[in-house]
């Protein structure tokens, strides 16, 4: 990245914090802020050189400031892109991101030469936070995303949590074929094709299939995919900051405060908290159930009120089942079909698993209370005797499942998605019960469509640095608050539909089905309303309509099947009377 010259001679670590073209402009540091005014027009660029006083120096506070002058020929070690100059790191690196790196970025008048970007920041890099990341960059944004788990070459860093598995559709595909990566995702993946359901105390597996294609991949498998082509295909504009958290938000001025706690690397296992704090145009919420965006904006803008509703969703873990259990499955009528979902119901207790590439499910167990390794395979071997040897007391897998923590899962509902230049997109917005698999295509979705309505509104600032700004800031607050008009409608008819479907149990489910499976029979046209959700992406207010519409033919279903046995009830007895009286006759 560099060469020898003037930055050789300075002893590492050391950045440059700004740099300025021929004509007069303005550069800004790491964080946004002004460094830099007024040069003086001619041949020499000016180069402000800041020494770094070793890993515990943060952005903020750099030391040693000293002015240079070179010739515009000598900047030619410089690696600049779209007027970025991204050049030596303070303190330590990490592989395949960038932290503790000053990046440099000049406001040019010169014909030919390109302006100050749009900065955004992002909190999380989940699936959502990823993938606005790819199309925010596609659209010339600088985009900061901040994530407080670690990275570690292509993955995630060993010991972090997996996360939940999810079921992608159609609305979920649809989306990744925006960015091109549908194809690699679903090789990640399985393909399933139905669920394999055994009940209370029967040990053979039923096989009911969906009618349709769902892909069932763990969320960070999802978001790595993401993750990684935001790092190959466009390094010099999205910029991944692993372990750093978000403490605090000022929405009215869009900045973002956060925290890195980083090892001296002396060997004596002592560490510091470096703080960064971040500017931008745009700040984006994408840090899940949890949010801590959620948090601030609650706390700090009044008009914004959002409440969080909690319901425990068991212990997750993952490891391979036997496989006549969830292998290859062969419905009533004799076909052979694949991986499916797998789901155990008995009594209080639940087991709910999706397949991975590996061999190994993604379980997760709803109802188990103990907190030892006996009680755990006690309970195990009294409600799931087909996993009995796998939970046997000595086993690993039932170590795990002791030391497991109960997860939740919940209906985020808010006033509002935005506030001027912060807005909340995914689960961070609207989180939904985990009931109807439609929770990971409408985060995706939030990213297009805040991507569309962020370059409509955009499409004609002014390249004048005297007013782009202020442009910059009205047109943002402008687009955000278009996305939660459009949003809100659709998140509260989701809301909604999944707390219905929450409130039936197995026994409806499986009799609506097959009530609609007859129906479409008769009317073609007529399809469930799971397989429209799951296969086409439609509005959620059309699929909380047909799931009414399809109650209403189900229960007017019921009431002719109750017509024809009354009927048939009737003729019966009639004909038992009518055999009465002959026989008394003779």
């Amino acid at each position: 990245m560099m060469g020898g010259g003037l930055l050789a001679s300075l002893s590492p670590p050391v950045a440059v914090a700004a740099a300025a073209s021929k004509a007069s402009g303005c550069c800004r540091d790491f964080h946004g802020h002004p460094i830099w005014r007024n040069a003086h027009p001619g041949s020499t660029r000016f180069l402000h050189v800041a020494q770094g006083c070793g890993g515990r120096t943060t952005h903020r506070h750099l030391t040693k400031q000293r002015w240079f002058s070179c010739r515009e020929q000598e900047l030619g070690y410089l690696s600049s892109s779209g007027g970025e100059m991204l050049v030596a790191s303070v303190g330590r690196k990490q592989r395949r991101c960038v932290e503790n790196v000053m990046v440099v970025r000049c406001l040019r008048k010169t014909e030919g030469e390109e302006v100050l970007p749009k900065r955004a920041v992002i909190v999380g890099a989940g699936p959502a936070g990823a993938l606005l990341a790819l199309l925010l960059a596609r659209q010339n944004w600088r985009v900061d995303v901040f994530e407080s788990k670690h990275w570690d070459g292509d993955h995630w860093a060993a010991g972090e949590p997996a996360g939940w598995s999810v079921m992608l559709g159609g609305r979920a595909a649809h989306c990744l074929e925006k960015v091109g990566l549908k194809e690699e995702v679903w090789l990640k993946g399985v393909v399933c094709t139905g669920r394999t359901t055994i009940r209370e105390r029967g040990l053979t597996p039923k096989y009911q299939a969906y009618g349709y294609d769902m892909l069932a991949i763990p969320q960070a498998e999802l978001a790595a995919v993401l993750i990684n082509s935001g790092l190959s295909n466009h390094p010099s504009q999205i910029f991944y900051h692993f372990g750093w958290s978000l403490q605090c938000l000022h929405p009215d001025e869009a900045t973002t405060e956060f925290s890195h706690l980083c090892e001296d690397g002396d060997g004596g296992g002592s560490s510091s908290v470096e703080k960064m704090s971040v500017t931008a145009d745009l700040v984006v919420g994408a840090d899940g159930l949890h949010s801590k965006t959620r948090e601030e904006l609650e706390w700090k803008t009044p008009s914004f009120s959002s409440s969080l509703q909690q319901i425990p969703a068991g212990r997750h873990l993952r490891l391979r089942v036997p496989m006549d259990v969830v292998g290859t499955q062969i419905d009533e009528a004799g076909r052979v079909h694949g991986p499916s979902m797998l789901v155990v119901v008995r009594s209080s207790r639940l087991l709910w698993g999706l397949p991975n590439c590996d061999g190994t499910m993604a379980l997760t167990l709803q109802g188990i209370k103990g907190s030892t390794t006996s009680d755990v395979s006690k309970e195990m071997s009294e409600s799931f005797p087909e996993l009995a040897e796998i939970f046997s007391v000595d086993a690993e897998a039932t170590r795990q499942l002791a030391g497991a923590k109960e997860r939740t899962q919940g209906t985020v509902v808010a006033t509002t998605f935005n506030y001027k230049q912060t807005v909340l997109i995914g689960d961070a917005a609207h989180s939904l019960l985990n009931v109807t698999h439609l929770g990971t295509g409408l985060a995706l979705e939030d990213c297009l469509v805040l991507g569309g309505l962020l370059q409509e509104s955009l499409v004609a600032i002014s390249d004048s640095p005297e007013t782009r700004d202020g442009q910059v800031a009205e047109c943002v607050t402008a687009a955000l608050a278009r996305f939660s008009e459009e949003r809100m409608p659709e998140m509260t008819a989701a809301a909604n539909l999944c707390s219905e479907v929450a409130k039936t149990n197995m026994f409806q489910v499986e009799l609506q089905q097959a009530i609609m499976r007859v129906i479409a029979r008769v009317v073609p046209k007529i399809q469930p309303w799971q397989k429209s959700a799951n296969t086409k992406v439609i509005s959620v207010k059309q699929l909380a309509g047909w799931r009414a519409r399809e109650i209403v033919l189900v229960r007017v279903a019921l009431v002719f099947a109750l017509l024809l046995m009354l009927i048939r009830a009737i003729r019966l007895v009639r004909l038992e009377l009518h055999i009465s009286i002959k026989y008394l006759e003779l």
